[in-house]
């Protein structure tokens, strides 16, 4: 139009009229033109938020998570584990696990081949192989977190982004860049603790003073609480008692005694294990100003019922020496039926064990010969039964007293002990969906509003008692569904957790538990979880032995996003700014267009004013 009426104008005046119409009509496109430009400079800065901030997908996030949302690098990390966030502090130490170890770590990206990862929760089912391991937390009790092999993982491949380091108690670890999440090359170790009572050496130090030293072995975490020290005299009367709240090994205390005599002390550690003593946590002194020897102990060990071990200690002191231990073995009536000589100068002696086949009662006597003469006494005198060889009726291999000569419960031709006498529990579960007319749940996809029973079961198979805790985790069947009927149970909103008390399931016997959900009358679109697979999969899946899958009528977007498109377009930082970059330059062009006409129009309309065109 602007070439019309500018190449016809010196023919026809009368366009003068056109082009001052067409003039303001280039007014009002210039400020549509200006107006459009502002807006699509103002969605520019909006979008580079967006790309240059994007925001964190719906469902980036898992309850399963160590760390919610993940963590960008091993700095971010320790700040949640200084904290303790998620007990994650005490896994780690449960482990073995250092600080420094986890400082170290490096980013790297690995496969899933024969690794374990780890989740705050319970995901898949023991079948699968998913384990619990259990921990102590700061707070005095008790914490369970779970373990799974790593190909259970679906996240879209087998690479996932970590920070690998190396722990010198554990070995190879690693912590998933997306949920914080620990990975192990193998399961933990299941420890079991405990504690021994390694010795008591007594070392004098002056003649009224000793030196008490005892040596505590702990393995797997055992603790020590206390150290009881008791002290007799040669009659065998507690003379002293010193008590100790100390909790490391090796514990030492100097103890004083002026009376002159021989003394016998014995150490019991009382520990987390229970209280621990043995025949090496016990030794004698002696007290005196001048030469002296006395028999402080003698002792007789049994094996294999007929086997005796004997065994004898005595002190000198000031001078005087030991020269020989005699026992003296006397059966019932009275005759010596064992004598054995041992010619040391040791404070301690251990005979030749022998063999005494004929049952009964039997006494020994140890006489020490030393430089100031012989002597015996209270302590060096004892008594030992040789048993007559009777055996459990139910397993011959052990005596007839023993506290493990039971029958089994269910069956007395078996022993409690037998392989065959043991609760083999079986755990089951089923849903029915009662508003398809009450069909197996797991045959059919569960639609909004429709309500389904689980009935969760243990059979003891075997033929003994044991208790059974019932316990459903809820947390991925509440993402499309509400708990209408808690069946007698308790639940727990912050775990999604459904438990009923601990209770025995007799032999042959057959316990369950019911309870019912609803689905939600509006199915959420949430897009399936980025840590956890498992999260928002129109699935609602729970496992009690074994696992109920059941298939939930998602909305269509959701449907057609996720499984009928494979891969969505990238639209990374450099497309989305090409795009808008385009888009601005079509917009500065029309408007600079529209502005450079404008000024053309109204340098002609100057012109035929002034009469030079």
């Amino acid at each position: 139009m602007f070439r019309k009426i500018v190449s016809n104008l010196n023919f026809s005046p009368a366009l003068v009229g056109q082009l001052g119409f067409y003039a303001k009509r280039l007014r009002k496109e210039e400020a549509t033109r200006r107006l459009g430009l502002i807006f699509t400079a103002l969605a520019l800065i909006v979008q580079s938020f967006a790309v240059f901030s994007p925001p964190e997908a719906v469902n980036a996030a898992s309850s399963a998570d160590f760390v919610r949302g993940g963590v960008s690098s091993t700095t971010d990390f320790l700040r949640y584990y200084d904290r303790n966030v998620n007990n994650i502090k005490d896994i780690y130490n449960s482990l073995g696990i250092k600080r420094s170890e986890i400082a170290a770590a490096k980013p790297t990206v690995i496969g899933e081949s024969s690794r374990y990862n780890w989740s705050l929760t319970s995901l898949y089912s023991y079948a699968d192989g998913q384990r619990a391991w259990q921990y102590d937390t700061n707070g005095g009790g008790k914490g369970t977190v779970f373990y799974r092999p790593m190909r259970l993982t679906q996240e879209g491949g087998d690479r996932h982004e970590v920070f690998a380091s190396y722990s010198k108690a554990f070995g190879w670890f690693a912590i998933k860049k997306d949920c914080g999440n620990l990975i192990t090359a193998h399961p933990p170790v299941v420890k079991n603790p405990e504690a021994l009572c390694k010795s008591l050496v007594v070392h004098e130090i002056t003649s009224e003073k000793f030196r008490m030293t005892t040596e505590v072995k702990q393995v797997d975490g055992a603790k020590i609480h206390k150290y009881i020290y008791t002290i007799k005299n040669s009659k065998g009367k507690v003379v002293d008692t010193k008590q100790f709240a100390y909790a490391k090994s090796p514990h030492s205390f100097t103890y004083s005694q002026s009376n002159p005599g021989a003394y016998h002390v014995q150490v019991t550690v009382n520990t987390s294990e229970g209280p621990r003593t043995g025949p090496n946590c016990h030794d004698s002194f002696v007290v005196a100003k001048q030469p002296a020897a006395f028999c402080t102990d003698v002792s007789a060990d049994i094996s294999d019922r007929t086997i005796v071990s004997l065994g004898g200690s005595a002190r000198a002191v000031h001078g005087a020496t030991l020269k020989k231990y005699t026992f003296i073995v006397k059966n019932k009536a009275g005759k010596v039926v064992k004598r054995i000589v041992i010619h040391s100068s040791k404070q301690n002696v251990t005979a030749d064990s022998f063999n005494l086949s004929k049952s009964g009662k039997y006494a020994v006597a140890l006489t020490v010969s030393t430089s100031v003469g012989d002597r015996s006494g209270a302590d060096c005198k004892a008594h030992f039964t040789i048993q007559k060889r009777q055996v459990c009726t139910y397993n011959p291999s052990i005596p007839v007293d023993d506290v493990l000569c039971q029958p089994c419960p269910d069956n007395p031709d078996l022993w409690i002990n037998d392989d065959k006498c043991t609760a083999k529990l079986i755990s089951t579960k089923k849903a029915v969906n009662m508003s398809q007319g009450n069909i197996w749940a797991s045959s059919s996809t569960a639609r909004a509003g429709d309500k389904i029973t689980y009935t969760i079961a243990v059979k003891n198979n075997g033929l003994i008692a044991a208790p059974v805790e019932f316990k459903e985790s809820l947390t991925d069947v509440l993402e499309y569904a509400t708990l209408i009927d808690l069946g007698g149970g308790s639940f727990n909103k912050d775990t999604k957790t459904l438990t009923w008390p601990t209770s025995t399931v007799q032999a042959n016997q057959t316990q369950s538990r019911t309870f019912a959900i609803q689905v939600l009358n509006d199915i959420p679109a949430t897009n399936t979880g980025k840590s956890n697979e498992a999260s928002f999969d129109c699935k609602m899946v729970n496992t009690f032995g074994n696992s109920v899958s059941i298939n939930v009528s998602c909305p269509t977007q959701k449907v057609v996003v996720e499984q009928v498109t494979s891969e969505l377009p990238h639209t990374g930082p450099k497309e989305n700014m090409i795009f808008a970059g385009l888009l601005l330059a079509v917009v500065v062009f029309f408007y600079a267009r529209s502005r450079q006409l404008g000024k053309e129009v109204r340098l002609i309309r100057h012109n035929l004013n002034t009469g030079t065109l």
